[in-house]
């Protein structure tokens, strides 16, 4: 007898959508995780009061939106803590316990986690921030939640320990963990269509990654260029997100 599959993305599925009634695991039985054509009628429910849900309910199956939450609320603590880089240009105590110092990492290795979840700027915090909520959730629709989490950390660990091998100066930042996103979609979705201002129209995902990595990274790393970034994390986060994309698309 054949196992029944989920529609979404193949494993075996025992649920079914009340409002469309495709066949689902349960990771993408919400509506909103499967594109339910009666979205509109879930979500009129919900209003209605008819679907339990309290206000952390929209992070369930939607990692990526949690990561953007604790992103943002730990910039706000860099901004509430005296001090700090954003405001003097020097670490305050929450950053130096979380930043990513290559002389200490023997000692500190969750840095290589942590340090993701800060930013040396409003500009910095902003930039980051875009391009995740734009590219995060379409990889987390793409893979499931789980995939994309694992997906995220490993990348961002991987920029860490890239960026510890080549330099012994401090670094923070989801740069590197977004580059992997980015990799990982070019691979899985090489056709995705993305505008880059000021281009009129929409170029294909692999040629925007390439185009960045190359200007933004390759070349000022060859040149070496003393801007603050750290291009290797960058680079070692995209080469990592390339693979996990290839080994997901075997698998």
């Amino acid at each position: 007898m054949a196992r029944t599959r989920c529609t979404v993305c193949g494993k075996p599925a025992t649920y079914r959508c009340k409002y469309c009634g495709d066949t689902l695991c349960e990771e993408h039985l919400p509506p909103e995780m499967h594109w339910c054509i009666r979205l509109e009628s879930y979500k009129r429910d919900i209003e209605a009061g008819r679907t339990t849900r309290n206000i952390f309910s929209i992070f369930s199956h939607n990692y990526s939106y949690l990561l953007l939450f604790l992103i943002s609320i730990s910039f706000v603590l860099q901004l509430l803590i005296p001090g700090g880089l954003i405001t003097r240009g020097i670490p305050n105590v929450y950053e130096k316990l979380l930043w990513l110092n290559p002389l200490l990492i023997t000692h500190r290795p969750w840095t290589l986690v942590t340090s993701i979840f800060l930013h040396g700027s409003f500009m910095h915090f902003l930039i980051n921030m875009l391009v995740f909520f734009f590219f995060a959730p379409v990889l987390e629709r793409k893979v499931g939640s789980t995939k994309f989490l694992l997906i995220f950390f490993l990348v961002g660990i991987v920029a860490g320990i890239g960026w510890c091998l080549t330099s012994d100066t401090s670094a923070l930042g989801a740069s590197g963990a977004i580059y992997g996103i980015l990799g990982a979609l070019a691979i899985l979705m090489p056709k995705m269509k993305v505008y880059v201002f000021p281009l009129p129209v929409p170029i294909d995902i692999w040629i925007v990654v390439i185009f960045f990595a190359l200007f933004f990274d390759v070349m000022p790393a060859i040149m070496g260029s003393p801007d603050g970034i750290a291009h290797t994390a960058h680079l070692s986060g995209l080469l990592f997100g390339l693979f996990a994309g290839m080994w997901l698309k075997k698998t």
